[in-house]
């Protein structure tokens, strides 16, 4: 029995097909410029935060800005953790297999 599950696994590679190289680079450069934009926004909106908080600051309630601050700091971490995320599925593998075609 066991015999056979060595078999079975030998039998079937277990290396992902590659993908073509336009498709690559083409996949590469979609990340490139969505991660860019990504930390584009991220700037400006950093920027309208510390406006804001200077506008409630000299209205006596620039804690409430505190909280939009927090919110930036979570989609930035977020930015980042999809940034790796997508690279561990667009990386390719150097152990790929060629497809046929």
């Amino acid at each position: 029995m066991i015999d056979l599950v060595h078999a079975a696994v030998a039998a079937v590679p277990a290396a992902p097909y590659c993908l073509p190289d336009d498709a690559t680079n083409a996949l590469d450069t979609a990340k490139f410029w969505t991660q860019l934009i990504a930390v584009a926004l991220a700037v400006v909106a950093l920027i309208l935060i510390g406006i804001g908080m200077f506008f409630s600051s000299r209205r006596g309630d620039g804690g409430e800005m505190m909280k939009s601050l927090g919110w930036w700091i979570a989609g930035v971490v977020l930015i980042g953790a999809a940034s790796g995320i997508v690279s561990i599925f667009l990386n390719p593998d150097p152990n790929c297999v060629p497809g046929v075609g």
